[in-house]
């Protein structure tokens, strides 16, 4: 015989959870004691499970795991609950398995049925709180499948007149928590602007501050720290100090905030104050385990990885399998960090072997809460050509901002190629910038790369680019022209924040911009630490052929120059011989003329005109006492210095091939 429990009261607590009041968790307690009063049991395990369905959504956990497992024992196959009654019922016990017992195995039997439930048409505010609880369940297995097909079928029921607007807004909260992990930022961003216009609609205060505090998901990864705090202050202007809950939602945001800034104490004093928040709370184990897990991470910050890795390992027992395979890969990629900074053997291996497992699991929310650190482990593997393909779209999916030096290999947003040519990509398509491109916006960023603003603590005064691009025109206000040409650039290069103006300089944005002639500049300052007489010499073949790979020929190519480009054009060309002079140097002195040579006549590939090159090639073959060699090399110099310039060698380099001059390298004369 089926039964199906109605109760004016039980009714009425409903209709109060269903509107968001800070006092049904009260009033399903006083009727489910009352319910135990005169003996009605249908009634008393149906508000013990409101209670619980509402204790998921209000935070408020007092004697909770005694009413799950009251909820737990309570199976009746014989008399069955149906309907509405059922729907309640479910919720509340899948909810209590995935707070308490995630692995056993009657979670997903569960699960199954109220699915069903769920697309059975019954009341649609507790169809709204059952999809939750699925989202939250099939998002920890991975089956995003389910998840879209869930949004999808109450994206309509969610305009019934009968759907209270709380409840359409925690469960599009949770729409937009799964599109953001699920690395869908256009559903992510449509339910967040749903939430939005409720919250104003209807003085929804804690959605406005949940929706607030969405905006700190968007502004880690990009590592925009002003949207952060924004995030954070906007948060805290409409939170009650009262609720406990929303003080650990804010501390955990601060946590979060303070390792994206690189504050190490701060991160770690605000994960601490979440983690003793989630605990005076009474939050279940594996809702503890979040906060636990995130002060752990900003323990990373002060390189305490031991303690960071114990604390992700004694959590484990207490996670559903799918978070405990995240934590297990933060514990694995916080192992392959170590190896690789340490140059361990097997080191590689490892690396090798976190982001197999990432890609065969589709794990994308590695180290989530500290993006920072998951984007050195993409970096570690993208310059050991580990996983390029999945590392690539890993990096894409969590909009991870490059670190410093992160390779070319890095799905930069931006690409510049100005040495040898010049060449704008943007997601590795090439933009056009001859014929119908923008003239004055792309003589602009040609002029903040050749003025050396490729970073932003390097970036070039306003004023400065205003009287260099528009000093011969009659524009009646040249910062115009120029705000309407940056404004075009922008446009034509689309990626936000690619160009920034602080304090008056403009620069490239160095995390979503690589631009070679910056990385060329920091090579060959490497380069000369290299060489010098106390130098890192490992470091040098790694660093002689990056130079090659990088230094493709003069700034621009055969462009035409503009006069401001002049200097800047034979300051890269310098630089060049400056680099590999020292650097052959450094192979002469150390008796390795074949290995000088191979570098010279590598480097006269990229600037024949170089003539300090040139003089190392005869330098080389003139020690080794091939004489013929070394005049050939003259005459070619000869002839290039000639046909480009109309000018004779230099008196060091005829110097230098005077019969009976030799060169003896500086370990010979007795210089070391």
């Amino acid at each position: 015989m089926y039964r199906s429990v109605t109760n004016s009261e039980l009714a009425s607590a409903l209709a109060s959870a269903h509107s968001g009041s800070n006092g049904a968790w009260d009033r399903f307690a006083e009727l489910r004691a009352q319910a135990e009063r005169v003996g009605s049991l249908d009634l008393r395990l149906l508000a013990t499970a409101g209670l619980i369905v509402t204790a998921h959504l209000t935070g408020r956990y007092d004697g909770v795991e005694a009413c799950v497992e009251e909820v737990m024992s309570a199976r009746d196959p014989d008399r069955p609950f149906v309907g509405a009654d059922e729907l309640l019922l479910l919720n509340a016990r899948l909810i209590g398995f995935l707070l308490f017992k995630p692995r056993d195995p009657l979670v997903d039997t569960c699960a199954s049925r109220l699915l069903e439930l769920v697309d059975s048409g019954l009341d649609v505010n507790l169809t709204l709180a059952a999809a939750r609880t699925l989202i939250y369940h099939f998002d920890s297995c991975g089956e995003r499948e389910v998840v879209m097909r869930l949004h999808a079928s109450l994206q309509q029921r969610s305009s019934d007149a009968e759907a209270t607007t709380y409840r359409v807004a925690e469960w599009l909260n949770l729409v937009r928590r799964s599109a953001h992990y699920g690395k869908d930022p256009r559903l992510a961003e449509q339910a967040l602007e749903r939430m939005r216009v409720l919250a104003k609609q209807h003085g929804l205060r804690y959605i406005e501050f949940l929706a607030a505090l969405a905006d700190l998901d968007t502004a880690l990864p990009r590592g925009n720290v002003a949207l952060a705090r924004s995030a954070i202050e906007r948060a805290e202007s409409v939170s009650e100090s009262s609720h406990l809950r929303e003080l650990l939602q804010l501390e955990f945001a601060k946590s979060r905030l303070a390792r994206l800034r690189g504050q190490a104490d701060s991160a770690v004093y605000h994960g601490s104050r979440a983690a003793k928040l989630a605990s005076e709370l009474r939050l279940p184990p594996i809702m503890r385990a979040v906060y636990l897990v995130n002060e752990a991470q900003s323990l990373l910050l002060n390189d305490e990885f031991e303690d960071a890795r114990a604390a992700m390992l004694a959590e484990l027992s207490s996670l559903p399998e799918g978070y405990a395979d995240e934590v297990r890969a933060m514990v694995t990629g916080i192992d392959a960090y170590l190896a690789v900074r340490n140059g361990d053997d097997g080191a590689v291996e490892r690396l090798a072997e976190l982001f197999r497992r990432l890609r065969e699991r589709r794990i994308y929310d590695l180290f989530e809460g500290f993006p920072e650190f998951g984007s050195r482990l993409c970096v570690f593997a993208l310059e050991r050509d580990i996983e390029v393909d999945f590392v690539r779209s890993l990096i894409a999916k969590c909009a991870l901002l490059a670190p410093e030096l992160a390779p070319v290999s890095w799905p930069w947003p931006i690409r510049v190629e100005a040495l040898g040519g010049f060449a704008v990509y943007r997601d590795d398509v090439q933009l056009v910038t001859e014929g119908k491109s923008p003239r004055k916006p792309l003589m602009l960023l040609k002029a903040v790369i050749a003025l050396g603003a490729t970073r932003e603590d390097r970036g070039v005064e306003v004023d400065r680019l205003i009287d260099l691009l528009w000093s011969d025109e009659d524009a009646a206000d040249p910062k115009s022209s120029f705000e309407v040409a940056l404004s075009r650039l922008r446009k034509w290069l689309v990626v936000e924040g690619a160009l920034k103006i602080s304090d008056g300089r403009l620069s490239l944005n160095p995390r979503l911009v690589w631009c070679d002639v910056d990385r060329f500049e920091r090579t060959c300052e490497a380069l000369l630490r290299a060489a010098a007489p106390h130098g890192d010499a490992s470091a040098l073949p790694a660093l002689i052929t990056q130079l090659g790979s990088l230094y493709r020929g003069r700034l621009f190519g055969s462009a035409q120059l503009e006069p401001w480009s002049v200097l800047a054009c034979e300051t890269v060309s310098l630089r060049f011989s400056r680099a590999v002079g020292d650097a052959g140097m450094f192979l002469e002195t150390r008796l390795r003329w074949a290995d000088a040579i191979r570098l010279y006549e590598m480097s006269l590939v990229r600037d024949m005109l170089s003539e300090p090159i040139h003089r190392g090639v005869m330098r080389c073959y003139l020690t080794l006492g091939q004489r013929a060699d070394a005049q050939r090399a003259f005459e070619r110099c000869r002839a290039v210095l000639d046909a480009e310039f109309g000018v004779p060698p230099s008196p060091e380099t005829l110097q230098l091939m005077e019969p009976g001059t030799e060169w003896m390298p500086r370990r010979q004369r007795g210089g070391e």
